[in-house]
């Protein structure tokens, strides 16, 4: 029983000595150890606020470019009104038809308004003949001397130029007038009859 109990007490102190001898050591290496060296370095922290973000903004913002000049004022022209050259009116005088007697027996063109009998050749339906536009232009007159036939039904056919002044200038004129006109048969024992060698002379007169 002694020796139980010497040897825990032999035991228990070279525990305690271990311990005491781990202690020393930790202590030892504890006293040894060095923190690192940070002296030499620096360490910042920059804060950037809100307002210095702002301003910088602001200072890379590019100039606005100057307002553009007015342009000079130009001074208003003022036209005088001109009036539009007027057209000379060209006057004329309707082409007169003058009354000739036909070649030898044959009938004659009556007087215009005059008493009409189965002799008188007057025409029912006259067109005036147009006056050519060169010719007026250049202040021609003239007539035309036509012969022509009148059917039984009253109508003109075969026209034809005799004579005319100046020449072909009046022609063509004259001839589209003459074949619209209509004339009142001629009645033989009551029945119509064809009229041929009939003439007409068609004058055309400027007014002034």
């Amino acid at each position: 029983m002694i020796k139980r109990i010497l040897l825990s007490i032999s035991l228990g102190g070279l525990i305690a000595a271990g311990l005491f001898t781990l202690m020393a050591k930790m202590i030892a290496m504890d006293g040894e150890y060095k923190r690192p060296d940070t002296e030499g370095v620096a360490i910042e922290f920059l804060r950037v606020s809100q307002k210095d973000d702002v301003e910088n903004r602001k200072r890379q913002l590019p100039k606005k470019p100057p307002p553009p000049k007015a342009p000079p004022q130009t001074k208003s022209l003022k036209v005088a009104n001109q009036q539009a050259p007027s057209t000379p009116q060209l006057q004329m005088d309707i082409p007169k038809m003058s009354n000739l007697m036909a070649g030898g027996d044959g009938p004659f063109l009556g007087e215009s308004g005059g008493s009409i009998s189965e002799g008188d050749v007057l025409p029912l339906v006259r067109i005036e003949p147009q006056y050519p536009r060169q010719a007026a232009m250049q202040g021609l007159e003239g007539w035309v001397l036509l012969e022509f036939d009148i059917t039984p039904t009253g109508h003109v056919e075969n026209v034809k130029i005799l004579d005319a002044k100046p020449n072909r200038v009046f022609n063509s004129s004259a001839r589209r007038a003459l074949e619209k006109w209509k004339y009142k048969p001629k009645i033989i024992d009551g029945k119509p009859e064809l009229q041929t060698g009939l003439k007409v002379k068609l004058e055309f007169k400027l007014e002034g």
